[in-house]
């Protein structure tokens, strides 16, 4: 019941300190966070590289008269997610204040890491449809409840409307995987050696497809992104940004290229997402160039972003989708830093407009300092972690078509002009606008200290992650 431990205890502890006082709840969500990560940590450390197949598996009976059992297992491709998950929780429940409303938030907090968990883990189709409409639930909530801003609740309606469209599509393609199968199985693994004809597998494709492209998010369903993380505090956009985006893109990997490997005779079908994550590479990056808010600079930056990890997946090459894996990681603890600084410079200084201050590199020094590290993540200098994903991905895609990759490349180039037009803006120059209140206290920069570390660490000996995920190759992703 390893497995089963990972969902179930955030979701009991969720439930349980919705209900304490305000110090108690923060810390005792904590200690719940950080016994899912001590879990995760025993996965992967006792993960056995090269083996075929799921890990840790666990199955029981569910619905046995329509072939539904709860399954979980993981393999190469979830193992990394799943810690991200634990350990961004962690971040995020630490970094939120004690307020009166501290229980509710962090409950849903560790609500929405369940959902999550068991999104990763989860091998049986309906069981990950389960998992995905439970993580939902949560981060509407959040954003119901707790969103900032004039219009939190507009943006909490317009995210469950986009994810409702989503799911209830992802509903239609899992019941028609079950017919096409001839009502056998929902097992993934199963399903993976029963694809059916490749029209049947063109219509399947597309509704997933879009399910998970909306959850991304892939560029033009993204729409929903700039409202729902300008209302977001920031200690959930931790897992927010940072985990739930993923979601989409393990969906991607996970379900839509093993289950409908062949395009139809009359249209090669798997070309258009690598066109449209090369739009939302660029697409993001030209948004994040015009941005004043810094939050929404971070929130087109992190479509870019995405959109590199959708390429690897979709160059359907051992490099391009791992790649795409360490990428996701890589992006998960960029994004979650980006925010975290941006957020303590907005609540310091009184705004988040990037253009009204300057020069706070003399007011707030150890800010400027840990601000310039994950600058450089971001941009992908060599020797920190983004580097080696986007490097990797680029080599899947020149693989499969040098084209897709030189029109990729713009972000690249455009990536250090808005990440360093940001930190020099704000940092840089005389002292202009509002003062702040203080430097980054102590807390903070403990919260931000593992991100880093692992900035570093990932970057210098990237084959960490890499060499667990064998199972791209054993399983036959890449095509």
């Amino acid at each position: 019941m390893t497995l089963t431990s990972m969902w179930l205890i955030p979701l009991v502890g969720g439930a349980l300190v919705a209900f304490m006082p305000p110090p108690l709840a923060k810390w005792f969500g904590a200690l719940v966070a950080t016994v899912a990560l001590a879990i995760a940590a025993f996965v992967a450390f006792s993960f056995a590289p090269g083996y075929h197949g799921f890990q840790f598996t666990e199955k029981l009976e569910w619905i046995p008269q329509l072939s539904i059992f709860y399954r979980l297992g993981v393999d190469g491709i979830s193992l990394w997610l799943l810690v991200l998950n634990a350990f961004l929780t962690l971040i995020a429940v630490l970094a939120t204040p004690v307020t009166r409303r501290t229980g509710g938030f962090v409950g849903l907090m560790l609500a929405m890491s369940a959902g999550l968990a068991g999104v990763f883990m989860a091998t049986d189709l309906v069981l990950f449809y389960v998992f995905w409409e439970a993580m939902l639930i949560p981060a509407y909530f959040l954003l119901w409840l707790y969103g900032e801003g004039s219009r939190p609740g507009y943006a909490a309606l317009k995210f469950v409307l986009y994810t409702l469209a989503g799911s209830l599509l992802m509903l239609v393609g899992v019941i028609g995987e079950y017919v096409a199968s001839g009502k056998q199985t929902f097992d993934l693994a199963q399903l993976a050696k029963l694809a059916p004809s490749p029209s049947i597998q063109f219509a399947l494709f597309f509704v997933f497809a879009l399910a998970f492209a909306i959850k991304t998010p892939l560029f033009p369903f993204h729409s929903w992104l700039p409202d729902a993380y300008s209302a977001a505090p920031t200690p959930m956009l931790i897992t927010f940004a940072g985990v739930m985006g993923k979601a989409g893109a393990y969906g991607f990997l996970r379900i839509a290229v093993p289950l409908f490997p062949q395009p139809v005779d009359w249209w090669d079908w798997r070309w258009v997402m690598p066109v449209l994550a090369v739009a939302a590479i660029v697409y993001g990056a030209l948004m994040a160039l015009v941005q004043r808010d810094m939050k929404l600079l971070v929130s087109y930056s992190s479509v870019s972003h995405m959109g590199f990890i959708v390429l690897g997946i979709f160059a359907f090459n051992i490099q391009g989708q791992q790649g795409a894996i360490v990428q996701m990681v890589n992006h998960g603890i960029i994004i979650a830093a980006l925010f975290l600084i941006v957020g303590w410079i907005g609540d310091r200084v009184g705004t988040r407009d990037r253009s009204a201050m300057a020069g706070l590199a003399l007011r707030m020094p150890v800010m400027a300092g840990v601000f310039a590290v994950v600058t450089f993540a971001a941009l992908g200098l060599p020797g920190l972690n983004s580097f080696v994903g986007e490097f990797m991905t680029l080599l899947g895609a020149w693989q499969r078509a040098p084209l897709l990759a030189v029109f990729a490349a713009v972000g690249l180039v455009l990536a250090p002009v808005y990440m360093l037009r940001l930190f020099q803006g704000v940092m840089q120059g005389a002292p202009a606008g509002p003062v702040p209140r203080s430097d980054i206290y102590a807390g903070q920069l403990t919260v931000l200290a593992p991100l880093i570390g692992l900035m570093f660490a990932i970057g210098l000996d990237p084959g960490v992650l890499t060499g667990l995920m064998t199972s791209l190759g054993q399983t036959g992703l890449y095509r």
